[in-house]
């Protein structure tokens, strides 16, 4: 779905978060689910599940948060809860805001870093999500992730509030990946349920599952058929 060289950097930037982060935190969104479903989708397609470019982390306390990814080089970007680094392809590095106004856009990679928390941090910007408060924090690779139905609740969740339809997509593919490549146990909720309904009623999402997560558009009939089995009490 993504430039190889945008999903390297995040991956890149992902790594750097690990080293420099003190406090508690994990990953969420499409990082999330790539390391959740990694293993059993490498044996079912001997391939790497969908990489992303965008970082989504939960954090619990604020620690040196803000000093630790200003660090790394994040800033401030247009959203309260979103911290972004911003790469040149043509310089090959990471440059400032200010350099970037004179760039060309198609030369430009954002990186984003959005930030969610169970509560209200002091003096740090987050999208505040309660629930959060339940999640777990799994080691898998080595990295913090936060569990699978935490994370598929979320998951649902911006499924629902999607503006973009890009977005929208990567959502199915990672909600259906977690269905059905995750070797935890996933309990059943009327908001799954819900998005899979929803999913079932798009052509465009189920052939897109098709093509990106089984790697073939004529597999559309096995995402359907998958669905609709999960449906059933």
């Amino acid at each position: 779905m993504y430039d190889p060289l945008e999903v390297d950097l995040s991956f890149k930037l992902i790594k750097k978060l690990k080293q420099t982060l003190t406090q508690k935190w994990g990953l969420m969104g499409g990082w999330a689910v790539f390391f959740h479903v990694s293993k059993e989708y490498h044996l079912a397609f001997g391939k790497e599940y969908l990489k992303s470019r965008d970082i989504d982390i939960c954090i619990f306390s604020k620690d040196s948060f803000l000093d630790k990814i200003s660090e790394i080089g994040f800033r401030k970007s247009a959203y309260s809860f979103r911290y972004e680094m911003i790469y040149d392809r043509e310089k090959s590095k990471f440059i400032s805001e200010r350099e970037a106004k004179n760039k060309h856009i198609f030369n430009l990679i954002y990186i984003f870093l959005d930030v969610f928390s169970p509560k209200k941090i002091e003096g740090v910007n987050s999208w505040v999500i309660k629930d959060l408060s339940q999640a777990k924090i799994e080691n898998i690779d080595n990295f913090p992730v936060i569990d699978v139905n935490s994370l598929l609740k979320s998951k649902v969740l911006s499924f629902f509030e999607r503006e973009k339809i890009d977005k929208e997509m990567k959502d199915a593919c990672d909600i259906f990946a977690l269905l059905f490549y995750s070797k935890r146990k996933i309990k059943k909720t009327r908001e799954i349920r819900e998005a899979v309904n929803k999913i079932l009623t798009r052509e465009d999402l189920t052939r897109f599952i098709a093509e990106n997560v089984l790697g073939d558009s004529i597999k559309e009939p096995l995402v359907i058929a998958k669905l609709k089995n999960y449906l059933k009490p």
